[in-house]
């Protein structure tokens, strides 16, 4: 999970797509990744299932 975070920290957004394609995840994989770290509080979701992207929380 850092390393989602380290791919974040440089991006305005990122959406599920860019998590599977970039570290080779399984869609559900990468989901399950960005709801916890959506939970921890380390980044903020926006938009509905279909078009969620997830940013760093400032």
């Amino acid at each position: 999970m850092v390393d989602i975070l380290n791919f974040v920290d440089d991006k305005d957004e990122i959406t599920t797509e860019a998590i599977v394609s970039h570290f080779g995840f399984t869609p559900t994989t990468a989901k399950r990744y960005l709801r916890q770290l959506t939970e921890f509080g380390y980044l903020e979701s926006h938009g509905g299932n279909k078009n969620r992207t997830y940013s760093k929380k400032s």
